[in-house]
């Protein structure tokens, strides 16, 4: 498997993203990376705000028709995500927290998915429309967390054999 990720991060592409001083290289990606996240995750917990009775003056349905630009960004961060994680395979793959991540992303989206199919046939939220919103949030707040705690717990990239201790 390391033989795999080294040669990931080996293509000239994966070196160009990581090692380019270029704007259009890693600065670009990881603005891409944080745009995408940025969609997703505001449209997702403006929902569960609304379900959990903020703006209860604004009905609940038309929030229905922002699922498609939550579902763009979540293409945009996840076609982003994939060329930040080839320019740095060998130390995010072998990172646990990053598997904490994918695992509350899609625990997340599939909340989301619950929502989408049972929130949206009225504008009545009950007790099991609110705890989804719940959990919706804290995922997508932990899932943010481990994201950025990527960085500091685990493998140190560029360094082999180097790990971050908490």
């Amino acid at each position: 498997m390391m033989e795999f990720l080294q040669w990931l991060e080996d293509l000239r592409f994966s070196a160009w993203i990581r090692e380019s001083g270029s704007i259009w290289s890693y600065p670009l990606v990881l603005t891409l990376h944080t745009v995408g996240l940025g969609i997703v995750v505001g449209i997702s917990c403006a929902v569960d705000l609304r379900i959990l009775g903020v703006a209860r003056a604004v009905p609940l349905r038309p929030f229905e028709k922002f699922f498609p630009l939550m579902w763009w960004g979540f293409w945009i961060n996840a076609a982003s995500g994939l060329v930040l994680l080839m320019a740095d395979a060998t130390t995010k793959m072998t990172n646990w927290l990053f598997y904490v991540k994918l695992g509350l992303i899609l625990a997340a989206l599939l909340v989301q998915k619950r929502i989408d199919r049972h929130v949206f046939r009225s504008d009545d939220a009950g007790a099991a429309e609110r705890t989804l919103a719940w959990y919706s949030l804290v995922l997508w707040t932990l899932a943010i967390t481990a994201g950025r705690l990527t960085a500091y717990i685990g493998p140190v990239s560029g360094l082999p054999g180097a790990v971050n201790k908490f």
